[in-house]
Protein backbone atom coordinates (compact mmCIF):
# COMPACT_ATOMS: atom_id res chain seq x y z
CA UNK A 1 0.00 0.00 0.00
CA UNK A 2 2.89 2.92 0.68
CA UNK A 3 4.20 2.17 -2.60
CA UNK A 4 0.73 2.95 -4.13
CA UNK A 5 0.47 6.14 -1.87
CA UNK A 6 3.95 6.90 -2.85
CA UNK A 7 3.08 6.67 -6.79
CA UNK A 8 0.39 9.19 -6.32
CA UNK A 9 1.95 11.54 -3.92
CA UNK A 10 5.05 11.70 -6.40
CA UNK A 11 3.27 13.46 -9.61
CA UNK A 12 1.73 15.86 -6.82
CA UNK A 13 5.14 16.89 -5.14
CA UNK A 14 6.61 17.33 -8.73
CA UNK A 15 4.13 19.64 -9.79
CA UNK A 16 4.72 21.45 -6.26
CA UNK A 17 8.32 21.65 -6.72
CA UNK A 18 7.64 22.57 -10.48
CA UNK A 19 5.90 25.49 -9.36
CA UNK A 20 8.26 26.83 -7.13
CA UNK A 21 10.86 26.96 -8.89
CA UNK A 22 8.51 28.52 -11.63
CA UNK A 23 7.77 31.28 -8.51
CA UNK A 24 11.21 31.28 -8.13
CA UNK A 25 12.56 32.26 -11.44
CA UNK A 26 9.93 34.79 -11.94
CA UNK A 27 10.29 36.68 -9.22
CA UNK A 28 14.27 36.48 -10.08
CA UNK A 29 12.85 37.84 -13.52
CA UNK A 30 10.22 39.91 -13.12
CA UNK A 31 10.66 41.82 -16.59
CA UNK A 32 10.00 38.32 -18.37
CA UNK A 33 7.32 38.12 -20.67
CA UNK A 34 6.28 35.42 -23.40
CA UNK A 35 3.99 35.23 -25.23
CA UNK A 36 3.04 31.34 -25.84
CA UNK A 37 0.27 31.97 -27.95
CA UNK A 38 -0.76 35.05 -29.37
CA UNK A 39 -3.87 36.86 -27.57
CA UNK A 40 -4.50 33.72 -25.46
CA UNK A 41 -1.73 32.40 -23.07
CA UNK A 42 1.18 34.20 -21.87
CA UNK A 43 3.60 34.04 -19.13
CA UNK A 44 5.11 36.95 -16.96
CA UNK A 45 5.23 37.81 -12.83
CA UNK A 46 1.60 39.26 -11.97
CA UNK A 47 1.74 39.73 -8.04
CA UNK A 48 -1.28 38.89 -6.20
CA UNK A 49 -2.23 40.33 -2.89
CA UNK A 50 -5.56 39.51 -3.18
CA UNK A 51 -7.12 35.67 -2.88
CA UNK A 52 -8.83 33.64 -5.29
CA UNK A 53 -8.83 35.75 -8.84
CA UNK A 54 -6.93 38.72 -7.02
CA UNK A 55 -10.20 39.51 -4.88
CA UNK A 56 -9.35 41.57 -1.70
CA UNK A 57 -9.11 40.29 1.63
CA UNK A 58 -7.21 41.46 4.92
CA UNK A 59 -3.54 39.62 4.72
CA UNK A 60 -3.74 38.37 8.19
CA UNK A 61 -7.03 37.42 7.61
CA UNK A 62 -5.72 35.26 4.99
CA UNK A 63 -2.87 33.29 6.17
CA UNK A 64 -4.98 32.57 9.05
CA UNK A 65 -7.76 31.28 7.25
CA UNK A 66 -5.36 29.30 4.74
CA UNK A 67 -3.46 27.56 7.76
CA UNK A 68 -6.57 26.24 9.61
CA UNK A 69 -7.95 24.90 6.44
CA UNK A 70 -4.60 23.18 5.59
CA UNK A 71 -4.19 21.82 8.68
CA UNK A 72 -8.22 20.60 8.55
CA UNK A 73 -7.48 18.91 4.97
CA UNK A 74 -4.08 17.43 6.35
CA UNK A 75 -6.28 15.82 9.14
CA UNK A 76 -8.94 14.52 6.56
CA UNK A 77 -6.06 13.58 4.63
CA UNK A 78 -5.01 11.46 7.44
CA UNK A 79 -8.15 9.67 7.64
CA UNK A 80 -8.51 9.08 3.99
CA UNK A 81 -4.65 6.94 4.41
CA UNK A 82 -6.30 4.83 6.93
CA UNK A 83 -9.42 4.68 4.62
CA UNK A 84 -7.05 3.28 1.84
CA UNK A 85 -9.39 6.00 -0.37
CA UNK A 86 -6.25 6.28 -3.05
CA UNK A 87 -8.65 8.87 -5.57
CA UNK A 88 -9.59 11.47 -2.55
CA UNK A 89 -6.12 11.10 -1.04
CA UNK A 90 -4.68 12.21 -4.27
CA UNK A 91 -7.37 14.72 -4.93
CA UNK A 92 -6.98 16.26 -1.30
CA UNK A 93 -2.88 16.18 -1.75
CA UNK A 94 -3.21 18.65 -4.82
CA UNK A 95 -5.23 21.12 -2.66
CA UNK A 96 -2.86 20.80 0.52
CA UNK A 97 0.47 21.19 -1.51
CA UNK A 98 -1.22 23.93 -3.79
CA UNK A 99 -2.48 25.68 -0.99
CA UNK A 100 0.84 25.51 0.92
CA UNK A 101 2.78 26.44 -2.27
CA UNK A 102 0.48 29.92 -2.78
CA UNK A 103 0.43 30.34 1.59
CA UNK A 104 4.70 30.24 1.32
CA UNK A 105 4.52 33.13 -1.30
CA UNK A 106 2.47 34.86 1.48
CA UNK A 107 5.02 34.56 4.25
CA UNK A 108 8.24 35.20 1.88
CA UNK A 109 7.03 37.90 -0.75
CA UNK A 110 3.58 39.25 1.07
CA UNK A 111 1.78 38.06 -2.09
CA UNK A 112 1.13 35.24 -4.40
CA UNK A 113 3.44 34.95 -7.24
CA UNK A 114 1.17 34.30 -10.64
CA UNK A 115 2.69 33.79 -13.76
CA UNK A 116 0.27 31.85 -16.34
CA UNK A 117 -1.97 34.69 -18.16
CA UNK A 118 -4.95 33.63 -19.88
CA UNK A 119 -6.62 36.89 -20.98
CA UNK A 120 -10.24 37.46 -20.49
CA UNK A 121 -10.11 34.93 -17.84
CA UNK A 122 -7.19 35.18 -15.07
CA UNK A 123 -3.55 35.17 -14.03
CA UNK A 124 -2.21 32.45 -11.79
CA UNK A 125 0.11 29.96 -11.18
CA UNK A 126 0.31 26.00 -11.00
CA UNK A 127 -0.01 25.67 -7.32
CA UNK A 128 -4.22 27.16 -8.39
CA UNK A 129 -4.48 24.96 -11.02
CA UNK A 130 -3.90 21.95 -8.46
CA UNK A 131 -6.13 23.61 -6.24
CA UNK A 132 -8.73 24.04 -8.92
CA UNK A 133 -8.13 20.12 -10.06
CA UNK A 134 -8.32 18.96 -6.56
CA UNK A 135 -11.32 20.61 -6.11
CA UNK A 136 -13.20 19.43 -9.14
CA UNK A 137 -11.70 15.74 -8.09
CA UNK A 138 -12.97 15.91 -4.51
CA UNK A 139 -16.35 16.64 -5.99
CA UNK A 140 -16.93 14.22 -8.77
CA UNK A 141 -15.53 11.64 -6.42
CA UNK A 142 -18.38 12.95 -4.20
CA UNK A 143 -20.89 13.02 -6.59
CA UNK A 144 -19.98 9.72 -8.42
CA UNK A 145 -19.99 8.10 -4.87
CA UNK A 146 -23.48 10.01 -4.64
CA UNK A 147 -24.86 8.19 -7.57
CA UNK A 148 -23.76 4.93 -6.97
CA UNK A 149 -25.48 4.89 -3.88
CA UNK A 150 -28.57 5.29 -5.09
CA UNK A 151 -28.02 3.19 -7.51
CA UNK A 152 -27.63 0.68 -4.96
Amino acid sequence: MFKKYLSINLPVLFLFVLDRLAKLWFVKNPDFFKEAVAGFLSFQLEKNFGVAFGLPLNKTLTVILTVIIIIILISILLKLYYKKNVWLVFSLSLIILGAGSNLIDRLKYGFVVDYINVPFFTVFNLADAMISLGVVLVISQQLFSQTRHQQS
